[in-house]
């Protein structure tokens, strides 16, 4: 077999084991410190197509931390990595919803988060409306 074909394949072998991985990170089964460390080509075709967020996965990420099953500081991680990344992308007709509860939270890391926050964010994203900022215009 050609050397370029085998390549290609142990690419996509590797690609589709990488995105698997980052599912589990956003489905919080793995910690994104569990990473292994990614190549250029398979960073690239991630970028190219990411992995999809939606609504109902952040309502579930945002009920284990009301749980007191995943704490403040690994909510926070996991925003920072699925928000930031680039690896992930919002489902269309959920994009809206998730962005505006996303900047709610982060304006909550640096304020404070109070279970009335949660409640609210979960309101929102449950309804598939914005979530308004909580301190106003700055």
């Amino acid at each position: 077999m050609d050397k370029v074909i085998i390549k290609q394949r142990m690419q996509g072998n590797l690609m589709n084991i990488y995105r698997e991985m980052l599912e589990q990170v956003r489905d919080l089964k793995v910690k994104k410190d569990d990473l292994p460390s990614i190549s250029y080509d398979v960073e690239t075709e991630l970028l190219e197509n990411p992995v999809i967020l939606t609504r109902q996965q952040v309502i579930h990420v945002l009920k284990r931390y009301k749980q007191e099953r995943l704490s403040l500081e690994d909510l926070f991680i996991w925003l920072h990595f699925v928000w930031f990344s680039d690896f992930f992308a919002c489902k269309q007709e959920d994009a809206d919803s998730i962005a505006s509860v996303m900047d709610v939270l982060q304006e909550l890391e640096e304020e404070g988060i109070m279970p009335d926050d949660v409640d609210y964010c979960l309101d929102a994203l449950e309804k598939n409306e914005i979530a308004e900022s909580l301190f106003g215009e700055e």
